[in-house]
This record gives structure tokens, C-alpha cells and sequence, in this order.
């Protein structure tokens, strides 16, 4: 199926996230709101539409829905300290069934390159008050803040799918370090993937071995930083794509081991 074109982000649209970075609040987001609704959102979702072509010209088995795989802006603070209604950046994932969270996704983040958030001034540090520290302000937490990239991998929450992953690599040793070894010849280092401290269960004959890290894991997936050229182009959906292809041993692994 022909679509238009995906011409890149557009200069408004990275501009739009820059100001809510600085201007978080409805007021702010309700006096810009055309921008999000007209111009960025119909960016993101003409990616994913891009994207669905170039994988498929790839052979890689992934897909977005334009409507369906993009996640909301609006944050859910119910139980979080960080009451900000909105996130400063804009994102979606392709998976094999074309559901968000499927496992084995990659994962597209867009925000202006060297993150959306306003520069911390010293002069507003109170030493009394932790509040004003920029420790407080999440700086270490997730990778929004930091710039555009895509990600692919394995994003896992149900310990049984993180169990079967763990099975697959203590099954078949060589497998696995051959993926790794595919990874870091592309440079895609495997992220450390908020590893547990002490070797899971049923896996402790492994401790202190070669495979110690990557069973330590809970996720396996890595990540590609973009530029600002990258994004603002109509080259975008070719470089994410070469991107995960160059992921393709990692998520046939997982596939494969996930069935």
C-alpha cells in the first residue's frame, strides 16, 4: 500500500516538546495542543507507517498500527511522586503481532536531540530543601531527558517469560554468545537490563561463569541514539530499519525462545 511520505519531523514539532519540557501544565499543553494533534502526531504515525514498508522490505517481521502502537503523552501519575501531567517526548513500538507490548519489539523515542528538558540552574538549589536538588528531579530515571533513539529487544514484566528467556541461554550457551557476538559487531551492545543482585532461581549452578550477566538479566535489549538530522529526515524509517535488522539475532533468539 502507497502512503505519503514520511518527511521527517518537522522544527514545530520538536520545538513543541522543548516548551512543554519547560511549561509542563494543562494551561501550556491546551494553548499548544494544535500543534500536537496537526503536525507531530500525524509525524509519528506516518513513521510507523513508513516503518511497516521498510521492514517489510527487510524481511523483518514487525508492525505498527498509526493509531494503535503510539503511546499516550498525557502521564499516569497516580503513583508517582513526579506529578507532571505530560512526558516531553513522543513514542511507539512495532511487534510481530502488531500489539504494543508484544515481546520482541522495537521501540521508537522521539524528543529533541540532547533531551527536552530545560537546563537545571544551580542558583535554585536550596541545601535545605531536597526538593531543589537535581536529584529530585529524576535525572537518572528511564531514558527520557537524554535524547531521540530506538530500541529493540526484549521489554519483559511476567517473570515466566523472563524464566523461559534465561532457559534458552543456559540451554544452548553457544546460541547465545554468538548473538552477543553479532550485537557487538554491529556496535549494539546488550543494555544491562536492570539486572536482579543475586543469581535467579535455578540458574545458580551458573554463578560467577560467562553467562552469569545475561541470566542476571530481566530485560535484553539494545539501543541506537539518533540525531537531530536523523529524525528532522525523510531517511528516518531506512535508518530505524537498518537498525533492526542489525538487531535480528536478539529477537530471533528471543522468539525463539519465547515461542
Amino acid at each position: 500500500m502507497t502512503h505519503t511520505p514520511f518527511p521527517g519531523f518537522a522544527t514545530t514539532d520538536l520545538a513543541f516538546l522543548t516548551g512543554l519540557a519547560a511549561h509542563n501544565d494543562r494551561d501550556w499543553f491546551a494553548a499548544h495542543r494544535a500543534t500536537y494533534d496537526d503536525s507531530l502526531k500525524p509525524s509519528l504515525a506516518a513513521l510507523i507507517l513508513a516503518l511497516n514498508d521498510a521492514f517489510a522490505a527487510r524481511g523483518l517481521p514487525l508492525a505498527g498500527d498509526p493509531k494503535k502502537s503510539l503511546f499516550r503523552i498525557h502521564r499516569d501519575v497516580r503513583f508517582s511522586k513526579d506529578k507532571r501531567p505530560y512526558k516531553t517526548h513522543v513514542s511507539a513500538t512495532l511487534t510481530r503481532d502488531g500489539q504494543k507490548l508484544s515481546p520482541g519489539l522495537v521501540y521508537v523515542h522521539i524528543e529533541p536531540e540532547g533531551g527536552s528538558r530545560p537546563a537545571f540552574d544551580p542558583e535554585t538549589i536550596d541545601p535545605l530543601d531536597p526538593s531543589t536538588l537535581p536529584s529530585a528531579r529524576g535525572e537518572d530515571e528511564g531514558y527520557y531527558g537524554h535524547g531521540p533513539f530506538a530500541a529493540a529487544g526484549f521489554y519483559l514484566t511476567e517473570r515466566p517469560h523472563i524464566d523461559a528467556f534465561r532457559r534458552a541461554i543456559a540451554a544452548d550457551p553457544a546460541a547465545w554468545t554468538k548473538v552477543e557476538k553479532a550485537l557487538a559487531k554491529a556496535g549494539l551492545p546488550i543494555e544491562p537490563g536492570d539486572p536482579v543482585k543475586r543469581m535467579p532461581k535455578g540458574f545458580e549452578d551458573h554463578a560467577g561463569g560467562p553467562l552469569e550477566p545475561a541470566l542476571k538479566r530481566t530485560r535484553w535489549l539494545v539501543r541506537r541514539p539518533l540525531t537531530g538530522a536523523e529524525i528532522a529526515g525523510p531517511d528516518l524509517p531506512a535508518v530505524i530499519a537498518d537498525f533492526a535488522a542489525d538487531s535480528g539475532p536478539l529477537l530471533a533468539f528471543g522468539w525463539k525462545a519465547l515461542g
